[in-house]
């Protein structure tokens, strides 16, 4: 026969692996959307069946015990077997329920993202979304996230990718910091110059070019620097200096003439927009719902397209 305990494990579990997981009362109650109280019931209430401690609490820190060490790689194991049983029954399922959990890029979510949404929820109304922006990648097991939008080379073999538009980046300036600064015909004239560097970028401080066979690295030394793309993209448009910026920040503008390509016979590397999800043999409805409709809604988005000039120089 059952007992009331038996009915709360999961939540119990889930409340000791969350707690965990983050060694912080207070934001694994938030994460879990309990008060710090509620959780410690839980957690006590557990400790109190399985008559060990499993943290060791002090003023200054939480840390796991020896037992809880044990008990948190076993009962990890048991939520993702229940999450993986959940996931292939619903995988079965013709209408996505439940809740996606979605990560994206600052700029490309608040662009692009946010616009299409909309649309997606009408569509799924049986869906809830909790939707994170943020430029670093995150660890989509560890932070629970069902699909996250990532921007460049892929490298996490674990995931499934699927490509949703081209990212074409390119050195853009407003015409009128070109007209008062020093002259930029090579890359090199790029230390004269004021830059504006994401600092998320994986080359460090500093821009590789290429044109044909030649690849030329430039250290920079940034007049801004700053980890989201729209604030370099503002500062840019406000004249302040050289930025290296996606097609998908900046096409408006440089279609307008507000913003021109500079030493536009060098390159950068194109790279790709993708929507990851976890590697699974079963992959959730709403999953396999949601990243179909990614898949639809940009292959028609033509402010992905490079913008064309007519002039083939450089400012």
């Amino acid at each position: 026969m059952l007992t009331q305990l038996d009915n709360d494990r999961i939540a119990l579990m889930r409340a000791f692996v969350e707690s965990a997981r983050r060694l912080n009362f207070a934001a694994a109650a938030r994460e879990l959307n309990l008060t710090p109280s509620a959780l410690g019931r839980r957690i006590q209430r557990l400790e109190g069946h399985l008559g060990v401690a499993l943290f060791v609490r002090s003023t200054r820190r939480v840390a796991l015990t020896d037992a809880g060490s044990l008990y948190w790689r076993q009962s990890e194991d048991i939520l993702s077997a229940i999450a993986a049983a959940d996931a292939m029954a619903s995988s079965l399922g013709d209408r996505p329920t439940g809740l996606l959990r979605i990560s994206a890029p600052a700029s490309f979510g608040r662009l692009y993202l946010s616009r299409v949404l909309p649309t997606f929820l009408r569509q799924n109304p049986e869906l809830r979304v909790d939707l994170m922006y943020g430029d670093q990648n995150v660890d989509l097991i560890g932070s629970r996230v069902d699909v996250a939008i990532r921007i460049g080379r892929l490298e996490d073999s674990g995931l499934v990718a699927r490509r949703l538009a081209r990212n074409v980046r390119r050195l853009v300036a407003a015409p009128d910091y070109l007209a008062s600064s020093p002259a930029l015909r090579a890359p090199q004239d790029l230390r004269a110059q004021r830059t504006l560097h994401f600092s998320y970028l994986r080359g460090g401080e500093a821009w590789t070019l290429q044109r044909n066979e030649e690849v030329v690295r430039v250290p920079l030394i940034p007049a801004l620097r700053c980890n989201d793309a729209l604030a370099l993209y503002e500062a840019a448009l406000a004249g302040q200096g050289v930025a290296l910026l996606a097609d998908f920040i900046t096409r408006d503008s440089l279609d307008d003439g507000l913003l021109v390509p500079v030493l536009d016979d060098w390159q950068v590397p194109e790279t790709g927009i993708y929507a990851v999800y976890p590697a699974s043999d079963f992959v959730p409805s709403k999953i396999r719902v949601f990243v179909d409709f990614l898949v639809s809604a940009f292959s028609r988005e033509a402010a992905f397209a490079p913008p064309q000039f007519s002039s083939t120089g450089s400012a």
